[in-house]
């Protein structure tokens, strides 16, 4: 497809989804799906998204290689944890982040995990494994 029939059938694609009322931003942003300025970000890290990242395979550790491996570096992210019997696929439950994320989320969901990332950054910090942010806190 063309680069202005793609821009094209996108638009068309974002007006007819706004008419239906099938696209609310401020659900998007509060679900950590979309960021302030409507960019696509990971649920976790907030980090934005390239679409590269769906072509990009997982680098393999050394000695581990495997010829088959479908994993890309973008993943689909549960943005609430499933529960089993839960309705988990639902809209603005399902967002785009990074598998590496996604992966430390794991169940817990990302609330949980990021008190976890904060209790053991504060820990390591206290240890003083990073003195650059021990001398400097944010």
């Amino acid at each position: 497809m063309a680069p202005n029939d793609a821009l094209l059938r996108r638009n068309g694609v974002f007006q007819i989804s706004e008419e239906r009322g099938l696209l609310d931003y401020d659900r998007l942003v509060a679900a950590r799906i979309l960021n302030r300025a409507h960019r696509t970000i990971c649920p976790l890290c907030l980090q934005e998204l390239s679409s590269q990242g769906f072509f990009d395979r997982l680098e393999q550790a050394q000695g581990r290689e495997v010829l088959d491996l479908t994993v890309t570096k973008l993943n689909l992210f549960h943005i609430e944890e499933l529960k089993p019997g839960g309705f988990n696929h639902r809209p603005y439950n399902l967002g785009w982040g990074h598998h590496h994320c996604n992966v430390v989320v794991k169940d817990a969901g990302i609330m949980q995990t990021l008190h976890w990332m904060s209790e053991t950054l504060k820990r390591n910090i206290d240890d003083g494994h990073f003195p650059e942010a021990a001398n400097n806190p944010s």
